[in-house]
């Protein structure tokens, strides 16, 4: 049976920000020394190559573990970066993880594939420059090479990744999801259903990260924690409206979380 959601009405993807700004607030330095830890981890196979496979399948618990120490912030708990690490001694749910990370390789690998077939032309070109050539007539070659609905399309596919596997993770993970197949296909309808919220949080997102790029992205240590604290928040709206409430305020716990968008545990 799949998880029940709840939707929202598209004011709540400000709220949801709102929400994370004031859990990153609460120790702001922790947050955005666990994300560029996030980031070192991503990064690591540009130095050592072998361990490409090491970081593709550390990013689902890394992103759980952070997702946990927002819930323990939620809770009124000290964190500290060792908090993103505790998805990886989560006994019965770090098997399903793992499987997730197989799926989210095996998906990179066929998106990869695909634009190589797609922008086969202009890879070439580019491998083919020479000092002599312009960057003006490279750019040109490079562009008449490409066709709109070969870019459309890899935006699509990439978009429909991105989302199946946005909620999928927090769906293993906190609501125990075991079949991987209902958890991307159980995301992908939550993204449709809440699209006017979900697309508003988006493009907030979008703003903040486009206004970051004259200050050389400086700004992204900020924002990029806030969208992870933010999107969690949204979950914990979308899916777990009345967790840790008991029978008697079941349906004032809706109520709150219906007006609020905010999960409190």
């Amino acid at each position: 049976m799949s998880a029940k959601f709840r939707v929202f009405k598209a004011a709540m993807g400000v709220q949801w920000l709102k929400a994370g700004w004031e859990i990153f607030k609460t120790q702001p330095m922790t947050f955005i020394v666990m994300h560029i830890f996030m980031i070192a981890v991503a990064l690591l196979p540009l130095a050592m190559p072998p361990l490409q496979l090491v970081a593709a399948f550390s990013a689902p618990f890394l992103t759980a573990g952070f997702y946990l120490a927002v819930l323990s912030k939620q809770q009124g708990k000290v964190i500290s970066l060792a908090s993103i690490l505790a998805a990886f001694s989560a006994k019965g749910r770090r098997l399903h993880l793992f499987r997730l990370g197989l799926y989210q390789l095996g998906v990179v690998i066929l998106l990869t594939w695909g634009a190589g077939l797609m922008f086969e032309e202009a890879l070439s070109i580019m491998e083919s420059a020479t000092p002599q050539q312009s960057p003006e007539q490279l750019i040109s070659a490079i562009m008449a090479s490409i066709s709109l609905a070969d870019v459309m399309l890899f935006v699509v596919a990439h978009s429909l990744n991105m989302m199946a596997f946005a909620y999928a993770l927090p769906l293993v993970f906190f609501k125990g999801e075991t079949k991987i197949i209902k958890a991307l296909m159980q995301s992908l309808k939550v993204f449709f259903v809440n699209m006017a919220p979900l697309g508003v949080y988006s493009l907030l997102i979008g703003i903040l990260i486009a206004a970051a790029v004259p200050l050389s992205m400086v700004p992204l240590l900020i924002i990029m924690p806030i969208a992870y604290i933010s999107f969690f928040v949204s979950f914990q709206a979308i899916f777990m409206p009345q967790e840790q409430q008991s029978d008697e305020t079941s349906q004032s716990a809706t109520s709150t979380s219906g007006d609020t968008g905010r999960f409190d545990a």
